[in-house]
């Protein structure tokens, strides 16, 4: 805070220093030689009020008391004040934010003779007028102790305004704070490894993951606490993207505390400003949900699949009972040696257990007759002789008929009928005279 003091006070301060001046050069010249011998002596004098000006740092000059008594240009132009508002009127000892935040402590050294550096401190400078805007800065400060000739004691204040650079590093701080939390609570495993395979970065979820503190893999390889040939693996990875232009991925699969998981892995070099590796990134995403879905679903296509397989050959087999012991088989569409070996197989197993002993097999369906068809008709007709029963085949179209006769096939012992129904008629007259039969026996 700038004191204010009357016009009065300034004036009187003013000539007591002027008085001071002269009296000053009195002795000077006094007891210095004239200019011409300076200038033959020593060359021409240094002016030291214009280098002081001239030096592009804030240098305050307080007398003993802690009024500013002077002050260069640089210092005008930090505090965005003119001269006459600032020398006489400011003082540091009086200024409470200088005060409060410890400025006063090593001027008071100075004072006794010491040089005191204060290290770099926050300072508002309250703005000019009724609406002007404090502007905090941080400032490095060294006070030097001084005295003139007649051993007045005064003390020089060089001052560095570091608030760019402080402000810089709050500024890293906080992006380090930033990326540190973004790094931890991501739901994925990220960390870092040097050249030699040491662990640099290592978040929340890897430290869960592995069931070990942060503090037990930082500053070590995963040998330490993986098996050795998964350790091997990362390590080869990492080599691998130490070399590569671009990241590298990799499916992982591991044996953690919880079980096994499965890691969807993207490693890539980290580099210094010159461009050299100095060690590498991980970034795994665990995807084990997806792959134990993506296995039910496959499982499940499987099942699919083979129902619909079995359904497809249920109804190009279909087998049907129209009465006690009678079955029939519909046949449609083309015949070959995989669906003739399905129609034996059902057909056997459907007489087997369903007791039957006439089995119909009705082509009407089959317009066309090659090999298949007639190789399917004849081991039809004798596997189904072997399990005792009779076979009959209905609907067989010219062509079939006229392929049978060309191939010289051997018919005995198969009833043809031009028509299921027919066929049907046959079978049913056959079983009933089956039953005729056995009522006879047992009545006589």
């Amino acid at each position: 805070m700038i004191t204010q003091r009357g016009d009065e006070d300034v004036r009187a301060e003013n000539a007591r220093l002027r008085a001071r001046i002269e009296e000053l050069e009195r002795r000077l010249g006094a007891a210095a030689p004239s200019l011409d011998a300076q200038a033959s002596a020593s060359g021409p004098r240094v002016p030291f009020e214009a280098l002081f000006d001239l030096l592009p740092m804030p240098i305050f000059v307080y007398r003993a008391d802690g009024l500013l008594a002077a002050v260069n240009e640089a210092c005008c132009t930090w505090f965005k004040a003119r001269r006459e508002h600032v020398v006489g009127r400011f003082n540091l000892l009086q200024d409470p934010e200088a005060v409060t935040q410890g400025f006063t402590g090593p001027f008071l050294r100075a004072v006794a003779g010491e040089v005191a550096t204060l290290p770099a401190t926050p300072y508002e400078i309250p703005g000019s007028g009724a609406a002007g805007k404090v502007r905090r800065c941080w400032l490095e400060v060294t006070y030097l102790p001084l005295r003139d000739e007649a051993g007045a004691r005064y003390v020089v204040s060089l001052t560095r305004d570091v608030t760019a650079h402080k402000e810089a590093e709050a500024q890293q701080r906080r992006s380090a704070a930033l990326l540190e939390a973004i790094i931890d609570n991501a739901p994925l495993l990220i960390y870092a490894r040097d050249t030699e395979g040491r662990y640099m970065v290592a978040n929340r979820q890897l430290e869960a993951a592995l069931g070990r503190p942060r503090s037990a893999i930082l500053g070590v390889g995963p040998h330490e606490f993986l098996p050795t040939e998964v350790a091997d693996r990362f390590d080869a990875q990492d080599r691998e993207a130490l070399v590569a232009s671009a990241p590298i991925t990799h499916e992982d699969r591991l044996d953690l505390p919880d079980g096994a998981h499965v890691y969807y892995t993207t490693k890539f070099a980290l580099r210094d400003e010159d461009g050299k590796a100095t060690g590498t990134c991980g970034i795994s995403a665990d995807i084990t949900e997806r792959v134990r879905a993506e296995q039910q679903n496959l499982m499940l296509q499987e099942q699919m699949f083979r129902v619909r397989e079995e359904t497809l050959q249920s109804i190009a087999t279909p087998l049907l009972p129209i009465a006690a012991g009678v079955l029939v088989m519909p046949l449609v569409g083309t015949m070959t040696r995989e669906r003739a070996d399905r129609v034996i197989e059902v057909l056997l197993h459907g007489i087997s257990a369903q007791q039957a002993r006439i089995a119909l097999l009705d082509v009407t369906g089959m317009p066309e007759a090659g090999a298949e068809v007639i190789d399917a008709l004849v081991r039809a007709a004798r596997s189904v002789r072997l399990l005792g029963a009779e076979i009959v085949i209905t609907g067989i179209r010219p062509s079939v008929a006229q392929a049978l006769v060309d191939a010289a096939t051997d018919l005995g012992g198969i009833v043809t009928k031009g028509t299921l129904e027919r066929g049907v008629a046959y079978a049913l007259s056959r079983r009933s005279a089956g039953g005729r039969r056995s009522a006879g026996g047992a009545s006589g």
